[in-house]
């Protein structure tokens, strides 16, 4: 990394992806959704959140993926495969053992004590978290890390990147540089209609639907419908920085970029109201890869125009995003919880929860990460 300067458009726009995250975790409490949630509102929920969850579940964790791969190069190769994956082992590993033995049993159990039966939580934890029934049986959910799937994700392909990138420098004489291309059309239209072909095969051919969610090899969390989205981009985070072609696409022209990702969505919502979501849906996997692509590109874009810089508070907030999304489920859940007795409407409760576990989320990771030893992991 030449310019430091690049970093700050980076890390402001990880802040607000991450309070997309937070948002969108509120709302399958009181949206319609396609997964479960620990908390179930129970009245009438807000039906148009769906289509909340339809335009952000289309980019966001695909430019977090996209993000994150950006930055591992450069700490492989300043560190070296051990330490390389020695560091992703601490950053990624706690925190998803912390989830799985500790954190989102909790929540289960809170959820489970609310909607199936009231029982002692060594029970629970014994019985129906860790899955040990009586016959000694051990049942599917043993590496359940709920919304920690990311963070799985990235320790997967970090081992995966550090088992590639060692044997590439075993067979190079020299280690890899940087060569300086531009993105152009030619290469962006081409991706969007390979992603669309492959993402139509996974959801229709291979019968993997959004929100079906599989534990590949046993153990790996994923929802096959997303993959080609999140994989992809990720690969073409390690690209950008390989090749160097962050600042082709960051351009300010390039926040045109928007019209076409928004309005094919804007397309969609006007034919779902107007015709049948038959119509409205014809193609979506092509139609999705375009506004993929086009949001994207423009927030990249938009952020490095007008927010390539900080100050204290983004520069908290930056160094905290990472803590917030771990740490984020709880908060939201404990404050769903804590409003459900408030006699109001799904999309008021969807509000003011929202506007509470924003700051509460970061607040939560700020405080945690001033334990000693924690600002490691998180």
């Amino acid at each position: 990394m030449t310019n430091k300067e690049r970093l700050y458009y980076l890390d402001n726009l990880k802040i607000f992806l991450i309070i997309l995250v937070v948002i969108h975790h509120v709302g399958q409490a009181y949206g319609s959704t396609g997964g479960s949630w620990f908390y179930s509102y129970p009245g009438e929920r807000v039906k148009p959140l769906g289509l909340f969850f339809l335009f952000d579940a289309s980019f966001f964790m695909g430019l977090f993926f996209f993000i994150s791969g950006y930055f591992l190069p450069e700490s492989f190769d300043r560190h070296g495969p051990r330490k390389f994956i020695a560091n992703k082992l601490i950053r990624f590993g706690i925190p998803l053992i912390f989830a799985l033995v500790l954190m989102i049993p909790i929540i289960e159990y809170v959820k489970y004590m609310n909607y199936v039966n009231h029982i002692n939580f060594k029970d629970f934890y014994i019985r129906e978290w860790f899955g040990y029934a009586p016959d000694k049986t051990v049942h599917s959910h043993l590496a359940n890390f709920a919304h920690l799937w990311f963070i799985e994700h990235l320790l997967v392909y970090s081992f995966l990147y550090a088992i590639i990138g060692t044997v590439l420098q075993k067979c190079m004489s020299s280690k890899p540089g940087f060569t300086v291309r531009q993105v152009r059309l030619y290469a962006i239209i081409p991706y969007i209609i390979i992603l669309g072909i492959i993402t139509s095969l996974m959801r229709t051919v291979w019968a993997f639907p959004m929100d079906r969610w599989i534990g590949f090899l046993g153990f790996i969390q994923m929802e096959p419908a997303h993959i080609p989205q999140y994989l992809s981009l990720f690969i073409l985070g390690i690209l950008a920085y390989r090749w160097s072609f962050l600042d082709s696409i960051t351009t300010p022209r390039n926040m045109f970029w928007f019209l076409p990702g928004l309005g094919i969505y804007v397309i969609t919502i006007a034919l779902l109201f107007g015709t049948s979501s038959q119509n409205a849906f014809f193609m979506w996997e092509f139609r999705e890869g375009l506004l993929c692509v086009g949001v994207c590109i423009g927030l990249l874009s938009f952020f490095k125009t007008y927010f390539n810089r900080t100050g204290r508070i983004m520069q908290v907030l930056s160094e905290n995003t990472y803590g917030t999304y771990i740490l984020h489920v709880p908060v939201v859940v404990a404050l769903q919880y804590a409003f459900d007795p408030v006699h109001a409407g799904a999309f008021t409760l969807f509000v003011i929860v929202s506007i509470l576990s924003i700051p509460g989320a970061f607040l939560v990771s700020f405080f945690v990460r001033l334990i000693p030893g924690v600002k490691r992991i998180l």
